[in-house]
């Protein structure tokens, strides 16, 4: 699965909280996944992340791996933003009590490639010439 950092480039600095996303497109492994798919116990699959990175101040290596299985995906949900800006103190800073916190955003329950098709389906129907 190709990830990349919001906002950045894959050359992290951890002195500021990062986000790292996938972006579900046709070349995603996930495209075809919808709501339903992550509730039902067929559905057989898991997502393993493995972060590799250098302690500047040693050289030493370091990795992290988690993995995540269907039923610990929520679908719908982005994590809740941790940084503020704090106009007394002229600066930003990050609460980390909403470390793990996440928002319901309105998301279709269909998968993206069904998303594609309804859409393209819309486009290309002679009824909606308003569209086109």
């Amino acid at each position: 699965m190709s990830v990349g950092i919001d906002g950045g480039d894959h050359n992290l600095f951890f002195i500021w909280p990062s986000l790292a996303v996938h972006h579900i497109d046709r070349h995603s492994p996930l495209y075809g996944l919808s709501a339903r798919d992550l509730v039902d116990p067929s559905t057989e699959f898991e997502v393993v992340v493995m972060l590799e990175g250098t302690i500047e101040s040693t050289g030493q290596v370091t990795q992290a791996r988690s993995s995540y299985l269907p039923s610990e995906i929520l679908w719908g949900h982005r994590f809740q933003p941790i940084t503020t800006y704090n106009e007394e103190l002229i600066g930003y800073e990050v609460d980390y009590s909403l470390f793990d916190s996440t928002l319901v955003v309105d998301t279709p329950l269909c998968s993206a490639m069904e998303l594609d098709e309804i859409r393209s389906n819309v486009c290309a129907s002679p009824s909606n010439s308003l569209l086109t």
